[in-house]
């Protein structure tokens, strides 16, 4: 089989055949519909020995006249030409949509949801996708179930990821016959930049997180005893104190608690690329979302003001794998 996946074709010729394919290609937006037109069919390797053999079983019988030879020909090439008809069948009448990919950060795969089901209320057998990397998915199409392929694409870069044309085929139910389509379908994914931790003592700089006293309530440091009020909790009550006085009195406590962070691209050295501040970056957006932080993030350009949260996250992350896409770099 040739490297683009056609069976008993040289690259070259695959290539041809793809590039006239191409213009036959139905740009539907993020679902099409496979019909004959947009289906090719080539015997396997395994169809090739079939029929070679079934041409010297003919031969044989024709050269000693044997009836049982023509028979077991005859026999053998009707199911060679059903398995055709059969192979065929089993992707024709098929609707793939897509939908976008979850964000995903550079070096894992993007997985792109496609959905497949049968126009003419019947299942399908063996369908395989293969994405433009070589790497397959295999699923089995019910008409009674939700039929859904996780199709991986592999990111090397921060940004916006399309999803590149990619191959669906099937040689059930035997083998001999390989029947494909391309499908361009409208989807994409957003990729983080690739997390990279940073060593600010090392380089010189001061740390982006910090903490300071307040004197909020919380469970940290005993500063103080006050007058009971609603809602303190009862196991603060200051017992020798109300013994003494003759009042509700509760222990007072002082919390530490982190202030707002602010995650800037100019605390960073200024030699350092633009990839790699992109990544420390993220890092730290990584570290104090899991930390509980409230953070914010300064980039040329652009300030998102300190919140915490996954929408928060989302926001700052996008940020930074989108920076630069708007001429802002």
């Amino acid at each position: 089989m040739s490297p683009s996946g056609l069976p008993l074709l040289p690259d070259f010729a695959a290539r041809l055949l793809e590039k006239w394919a191409s213009r036959r290609i139905q740009h539907r937006g993020n679902e099409t519909e496979l019909d004959n037109r947009q289906l090719y069919i080539l015997p396997t390797r395994h169809g090739m020995v079939f029929f070679i053999v079934l041409m010297i079983n003919l031969v044989a019988a024709i050269n000693y006249e044997i009836s049982l030879g023509f028979m077991l020909v005859f026999l053998l090439a009707a199911i060679g030409f059903l398995s055709i008809i059969y192979t065929h069948i089993n992707l024709n009448h098929l609707k793939a949509s897509i939908s976008n990919a979850r964000a995903v950060f550079a070096g894992q795969d993007a997985e792109f949801p496609i959905s497949l089901n049968s126009l003419k209320h019947k299942n399908h057998f063996s369908v395989i996708l293969q994405n433009s990397n070589g790497k397959k998915i295999s699923l089995d199409i019910r008409n009674d179930s939700n039929n859904i392929a996780l199709l991986p694409i592999k990111t090397s870069q921060r940004g916006k990821l399309a999803i590149n044309r990619f191959k669906i085929y099937s040689e059930y139910p035997l083998g001999l016959f390989h029947v494909w389509s391309w499908l361009e379908l409208d989807a994409h994914c957003i990729v983080y930049p690739h997390p990279l931790s940073f060593n600010y003592r090392q380089h010189g700089s001061d740390s982006l997180a910090g903490s300071k006293a307040t004197n909020e309530s919380g469970y940290d440091d005993f500063s103080g005893i006050r007058k009971y009020q609603e809602g303190d909790p009862p196991n603060h009550l200051a017992w020798k104190a109300i013994a003494r006085t003759g009042s509700l009195q509760t222990k007072h406590y002082s919390a530490e608690k982190n202030p707002d962070i602010v995650l800037s691209w100019y605390n960073l050295p200024d030699k350092m690329d633009t990839e790699t501040r992109l990544s420390i970056l993220c890092y730290q957006v990584i570290q104090n979302d899991a930390g509980g932080n409230r953070y914010g993030l300064v980039l040329p350009g652009l300030s998102i003001h300190p919140a915490s949260g996954l929408h928060h996250r989302h926001q700052c992350l996008l940020a930074l794998a989108t920076f630069g896409s708007s001429g802002n770099d």
